[in-house]
């Protein structure tokens, strides 16, 4: 399989990790640049499809899996990377045509449903449900 191919397959399979809210390419200059040239030009460019965000970077005869994700603020953050790394461990290992010396996951954001009572205004107008947390 394919560098291509395998990134489908990995992002597909952290999507389904539970306590992952969302899959994100893990350099986030390229993402915003995309959003940029979105912004001004006719044609949108893509940079990364929807489907493959998990980068496979290959040097010197070693493999480097990198992955970002969003996670659940119910479920200790630690605990998703963990099951993160086991699960491209597992699909790298069934797939058998790649393997990685290094799996690395970057939290790029945690969801924290469970704060929503404490975001409404003091006046009374209505306030946001949702206020996720960036960790860089």
């Amino acid at each position: 399989m394919d560098d291509e191919a395998i990134s489908r397959t990995l992002t597909d399979g952290i999507r389904h990790v539970p306590g992952v809210t969302g899959v994100f390419p893990p350099r986030p200059v390229a993402a915003v640049a995309e959003t940029v040239l979105d912004a001004v030009t006719p044609v949108p460019l893509r940079l990364h499809d929807p489907d493959v965000l998990v980068d496979m970077d290959r040097h010197g005869g070693r493999v480097h899996v990198v992955a970002g994700i969003s996670v659940d603020g119910g479920r200790a953050a630690a605990d998703t990377l963990r099951a993160v790394g086991e699960r491209v461990r597992e699909l790298l290992d069934a797939d058998g045509t790649a393997t990685a010396d290094l799996i690395s996951v970057i939290v790029r954001l945690i969801e924290d449903p469970t704060d929503a009572a404490s975001t409404a205004p003091v006046d009374g107008t209505e306030g946001s449900v949702d206020r996720p947390t960036t960790i860089m």
